[in-house]
């Protein structure tokens, strides 16, 4: 039988999700889904409620405030493609 060995891992057994409920709860918002099994057969799939993942992506959107990636001049010629002669507009 495969062992939960780590987070990257898809398949969880269920007594590795009671035994470490705290450490899969917390990277839950960052994975899609975890599969869960029972006897070595897939049980049911684990995934975070949408709400969850939205605040996460709050909490996140402009995370570069005030930093160095905060320049326009950057991201306008980040946005220019070398086909356009012009940048693309937000």
């Amino acid at each position: 039988m495969k062992t939960y060995t780590s987070i990257t891992d898809k398949t969880i057994p269920i007594s590795a999700l009671r035994k470490r409920f705290g450490e899969i709860e917390k990277k839950l918002p960052y994975v899609d889904y975890f599969v869960l099994t029972k006897k070595g057969k897939p049980f049911a799939i684990l995934h975070a409620a949408p709400g969850v993942k939205r605040e996460l992506m709050r909490k996140a959107f402009g995370a570069w405030k005030n930093t160095d990636l905060d320049n326009d001049a950057l991201w306008k010629d980040v946005l220019k493609r070398k086909s356009r002669k012009t940048s693309i507009s937000l």
